[in-house]
Order: C-alpha cells, then sequence, then structure tokens
C-alpha cells in the first residue's frame, strides 16, 4: 500500500525493515510521469542513496542512486505476497506467501520494469 498514489518526498509507512522491527516512515518519490519512479528507501530518500538504502528504483536508473547502492549489497530483490495481511503485529507479517518476481545484479543500473 506505501508505494500506491502519487507524491514527491512524500512520507509512506514502512511496516518493518532490516533498520527497524516496527512500523515507521520515510519519504520516498512517485511522481506523476517521471519515469525513474518510484524510488523506495529504508530512510529518507535524500540521505539514502548515497548510504546504500535505496531499495527500489525504476526504468534502469543509473547514475549514483544506483551505483553506490547495487555493487555495495550484490544486487537487490523484489519480493511481492498476495495474500492480506490483516494484523496490528508487524512480526505477524513474515507468515509465507512470499515470491520472488526481480532480480538486479550488484552492476550500475536498476531493473528496467515499468512500474510507474
Amino acid at each position: 500500500w506505501s508505494v500506491m498514489g502519487w507524491y514527491a518526498n512524500g512520507q509512506r509507512w514502512i511496516e518493518k525493515s532490516s533498520k527497524k522491527g516496527s512500523k515507521y516512515q520515510a519519504r520516498w518519490y512517485r511522481r506523476h510521469r517521471v519515469r525513474e519512479d518510484p524510488w523506495v528507501s529504508l530512510e529518507d530518500h535524500g540521505r539514502s542513496w548515497n548510504r546504500g538504502g535505496i531499495l527500489y528504483g525504476g526504468r534502469s536508473w543509473g547514475n549514483w542512486h544506483a551505483k553506490s547502492i547495487l555493487p555495495m549489497h550484490g544486487g537487490a530483490d523484489v519480493y511481492i505476497r498476495y495474500k492480506a495481511i490483516k494484523v496490528k503485529d508487524c512480526s505477524l507479517t513474515d507468515g509465507g506467501g512470499w515470491k520472488l518476481v526481480r532480480h538486479v545484479p550488484g552492476r550500475s543500473q536498476w531493473h528496467p520494469a515499468r512500474d510507474h
């Protein structure tokens, strides 16, 4: 749900991450008609791109966003889950049902998908 809608440097909810085991917010981008969007990160986008915290960028975008992150982490994976989660405790959201849908090698560009 967090990625949906249009926003620029907007506060988006993160259920759980490698940074924090409980719900928190970070500033992301998903601007209308901007091909490199969405940008999804562990922290606010402005400080994540040079600290290795970008999780996803669209349309094969390269530049420093990818070059400083993908090689550092050996690439990136995108997982989705089709089942609805109706729990208040984030620790219960890891209950399975995840499917790997995309892998990006540790190079200098994000996946060419057009998720915008």
